[in-house]
């Protein structure tokens, strides 16, 4: 495969085709061609919602949340395994809650033991990609490749296809081929209500806090056990709130379940 396509690579890239629809919207207009001015407006609108907006429909439905009527929420953790995952793997057995990790194919042949021990423990494994590589500019045949090494390295990990069939697109970016690739190999795409945005490090009270306010019936919260640009880089903070998070969540009357739990499917 190709290197990955880091996220600054994709935005620029958005920006030089927004600039290019301007362009041409400007030139549409001076010619006295307002209305197909306004569509070119309106199509790029449309078109860099669905690239960066994870909930946007045009390129494809994703599964969001649960429902608002039982009192359950999930917490899905992003971009491991890395070097904080299995002390995480402890706290929650610990708070006896079962989550749900999508996973980097990388990441999983890097870490094969933890995987394993994600299956151990009941914990939902679900696909990120192979690599963490944006994929809006990508073709079906790059996304089938990421979806499929992944496929690869978990059942290499557990021995077992164990890996559920969901796919939460790196950063929820999506490009006009990324639904169509993951539903031909079987898989949602799923997306999230809250990222409370613990890889900025904003401290342990403060991911709690964030959560916290974030935790109402139906909620999937994203979370990061890993760094999908630094897999050597560590995440305590967010290991460290989770018994905060818990606790928050029990005080609601909330019990804390497995994504696929959440959404029934």
């Amino acid at each position: 495969m190709p290197d990955p396509m880091r996220k600054n690579q994709a935005v620029g890239r958005a920006v030089a085709v927004g600039v290019g629809a301007t362009a041409l919207a400007a030139a549409l207009f001076a010619s006295g061609r307002r209305a197909a001015a306004a569509g070119v407006v309106a199509g790029a609108g449309a078109l860099g919602a669905a690239a960066f907006v994870p909930t946007a429909p045009l390129f494809g439905p994703s599964v969001s949340g649960g429902s608002h009527t039982t009192m359950t929420a999930a917490l899905t953790f992003d971009d491991g395994p890395g070097p904080s995952t299995a002390e995480l793997l402890d706290v929650l057995a610990e708070q006896d809650v079962r989550a749900t990790f999508f996973v980097l194919g990388r990441q999983a042949r890097a870490y094969p033991e933890v995987i394993a021990r994600m299956a151990a423990d009941g914990h939902q494994i679900a696909s990120h990609g192979f690599d963490h590589g944006i994929l809006i500019f990508r073709g079906p045949g790059y996304v089938a490749a990421q979806l499929a090494e992944t496929e690869v390295a978990v059942r290499d990990a557990t021995g077992t296809d164990i890996l559920t069939p969901y796919f939460r697109a790196p950063h929820g970016f999506r490009g006009p081929a990324t639904w169509a690739a993951a539903r031909r190999r079987g898989y949602r795409m799923a997306a999230w209500t809250t990222g409370v945005w613990d890889t900025t490090e904003p401290g342990t009270e403060v991911i709690v806090e964030r959560t916290s306010r974030a935790l109402v019936p139906g909620a999937v919260i994203l979370l990061h056990d890993a760094d999908g640009w630094d897999a050597d880089r560590a995440r305590p903070q967010t290991v460290a709130a989770i018994p905060g998070i818990c606790a928050a969540a029990r005080d609601r009357g909330l019990r804390l379940v497995r994504f696929d739990e959440l959404v029934g499917a």
